[in-house]
């Protein structure tokens, strides 16, 4: 393995939950005077990180384990979204900016703004990503995120943010605290990719805290290749998820797994025929399950994240000699991670390609 992608998983079905977002407690007389919202530590720090002026940053990147970056298949990139006002005062629609590129060299390539894909009430959406189209409102003493379609409307995923702190950044952007290293992974394995002597520029910061998932969730992925309407390539077409079955099982070659009745049941969920494998997929930070789905007279592949699942991080390179790579691969980061614009140009500063 020498290239390994970033990626975010962010699931949703027709299950979600319906819940009322409220801000984290209110003070005031009973005589029907205005109240003054109380915020939560959480969601205090939240809207310190993103409120207009500020921006928050998502990161996005395709970069080598050893070696140079190859433009066209490497990338670095990103995108930001700022809260117009407080989540206090009712939900914020909140849309990222265009992609842009944080390395120097590259472009931003079309595997950089693939879509994910949600199934919802038997229809597949496409999500807003990279435009990530999100309503932040206040639910008890966490955020709640509300994606939308890409449309702008339909809510396909849902998710609680908590335990929120930001960090300061000082010193060099080589010797960044562990948990970002392990999120950027390779960008800091690989030792040709940064400038050992680039330092953080005043007010560099990033964001970090737990997102926890809201409702079953499901998505629908392409079985082979990489497509991004919302006909992705199913696994078989004019055939059921029970007659694949009958003929020995469904192969999956990124889990190396014959997927049958011994290890996954078959159900009706919101009016869609699905397969739910019994364990969680191999090599992922989020715990999830491999699903199949009987749509349209084809079968196609899919993934679910159930409801209170912490949402992994990203997968970081451990060195470890007499590996064919050099280092494995650890999955247990569990936090999420966003940036602020002056560590952004910071990085920016510091990458050498």
């Amino acid at each position: 393995m020498n290239m390994m992608q970033r990626k975010k998983l962010s699931v949703a079905f027709g299950l979600v939950a319906a819940l009322t977002a409220c801000g984290g407690g209110h003070s005031g007389s009973s005589s029907g005077s205005s109240t003054t919202p109380t915020l939560s530590a959480d969601q205090t720090t939240f809207q310190s990180f993103e409120l207009t002026p500020n921006q928050a940053y998502r990161t996005d990147w395709d970069l080598p384990a050893s070696g140079a970056t190859v433009s066209g298949t490497s990338y670095f990139d990103d995108s930001y979204g700022s809260l117009a006002a407080s989540p206090s005062a009712g939900t914020q629609k909140v849309t990222n900016s265009a992609l842009a590129s944080i390395a120097n060299t590259l472009p931003i390539p079309a595997a950089a703004s693939l879509p994910e894909r949600y199934l919802i009430n038997g229809s597949i959406l496409i999500g807003s990503g990279p435009a990530y189209i999100t309503n932040i409102s206040f639910q008890g003493t966490g955020v709640r995120a509300d994606t939308l379609a890409v449309e702008g409307a339909t809510t396909v995923n849902s998710t609680l943010r908590s335990n929120i702190s930001v960090v300061p950044l000082s010193g060099t952007v080589a010797s960044a605290p562990t948990d970002l290293v392990q999120w950027f992974n390779f960008l800091y394995f690989n030792t040709a990719l940064l400038n050992t002597t680039t330092t953080w520029t005043a007010g560099a910061a990033y964001m970090k805290y737990t997102e926890t998932q809201i409702g079953d969730t499901y998505t629908v992925e392409d079985y082979t290749g990489s497509t991004t309407g919302n006909t992705p390539v199913p696994v078989a077409t004019g055939t059921t998820i029970a007659a694949l079955m009958t003929a020995g099982g469904i192969k999956s070659g990124s889990d190396d797994t014959t997927y049958t009745l011994s290890n996954g049941a078959v159900s009706t969920i919101n009016g869609v025929t699905t397969y739910v494998a019994s364990a969680v997929r191999p090599n992922r930070t989020t715990p999830t399950y491999h699903t199949y789905y009987d749509l349209n007279g084809n079968v196609y592949s899919g993934n679910l994240v159930k409801d209170g699942t912490v949402l992994g991080g990203n997968e970081y390179p451990v060195a470890a000699a007499g590996t064919t790579q050099g280092f494995t691969l650890n999955y247990s980061q569990n936090i999420q991670i966003r940036l602020n614009a002056a560590a952004i140009t910071s990085l920016k500063a510091a990458v050498t390609f």
